[in-house]
């Protein structure tokens, strides 16, 4: 495999992707207005803690610290998985250039994640926006921060790897389909936020529900995400890490034969081009 020329299509794919995201306009203005979601989202959690305040009647910091940090760095989730699953409609539907992709990269599954990749940056931006508005606006103490760079930046490769295989598997999906990607993208991001540990603990979730919880590795990322930030967040680390690399490993390994197998059904089935034309 020649390693330079694979970085080189990963590095245009993913400037494509960035250009037709911004909609070719300067970077520091996109930025900004890639902080106004979020923003917005600060003051939609804010009132959920008020919410639990008046129905508890005293304050919890913990709980302020565990609602904020999920719904700040599930901004990198929903964006990874927005910028992977929406793909395959936007080509295909809005622009009618799937077909010309397809014989152009060697590599679907690799054109879908390479696609992606500027996403999970974009959503580190109101990630940190939420953090630094939403922690103080909840009353939490923002000297019990102790951030640990080096696991926050394995945390964020890790995530890199096993949403875009995520993703990529549900893209497969979408494939069949040539009008329900923003549907199929919507519901797959709603799953996650449910039983990924995001907002309350996957252990709240009915009994039927939790095992679902356990395949997928978001709650481990935002468990060793909340102790990147606090180290003195209670969590087993060296076992969560293993976990959740172990669960990397095989959603890698599922994703690309379920991808394959499923493009080579529907390249046999003549349905690669499918468009409603609306």
């Amino acid at each position: 495999m020649d390693v330079r020329r694979l970085l080189r299509r990963v590095y245009a794919i993913s400037w494509l992707s960035w250009m037709e995201l911004s909609n070719w306009t300067k970077p520091f203005i996109f930025l900004l207005y890639s902080l106004v979601k979020p923003i917005s989202s600060i003051l939609i959690y804010a009132y959920i803690y008020l919410a639990f305040l008046l129905i508890a009647g005293e304050t919890n910091i913990e709980s302020a610290f565990y609602l904020l940090t999920g719904g700040a760095f599930f901004n990198i989730i929903e964006s990874g998985v927005y910028g992977v699953v929406w793909v395959i409609h936007e080509e295909r539907e809005h622009y009618e250039t799937l077909r010309f992709t397809y014989i152009s990269y060697p590599s679907l599954y690799g054109y879908l994640v390479s696609r992606g990749l500027p996403h999970y940056l974009i959503g580190v931006l109101p990630t940190v926006a939420v953090l630094l508005i939403g922690l103080p606006l909840v009353g939490y103490p923002m000297e019990n921060l102790s951030p640990n760079p080096l696991i926050l930046l394995i945390n964020f490769i890790l995530c890199v790897l096993w949403c875009s295989s995520l993703s990529a598997l549900i893209s497969s999906l979408t494939l069949f389909s040539s009008e329900y990607g923003t549907l199929v993208a919507d519901s797959f991001g709603g799953f996650l936020l449910l039983v990924g540990g995001v907002l309350f603990p996957s252990s709240s979730l009915p009994q039927f529900i939790q095992p679902l919880a356990e395949i997928f590795p978001l709650q481990e990322w935002m468990e060793l995400n909340r102790w990147g930030l606090n180290n003195r967040y209670p969590i087993d680390v060296p076992l969560l890490l293993w976990s959740q690399l172990l669960k990397t490993i095989f959603w890698i390994i599922l994703s690309f034969i379920i991808f394959n197998a499923m493009e080579r059904l529907v390249r046999k089935k003549g349905l690669l081009e499918a468009v409603t034309t609306h």
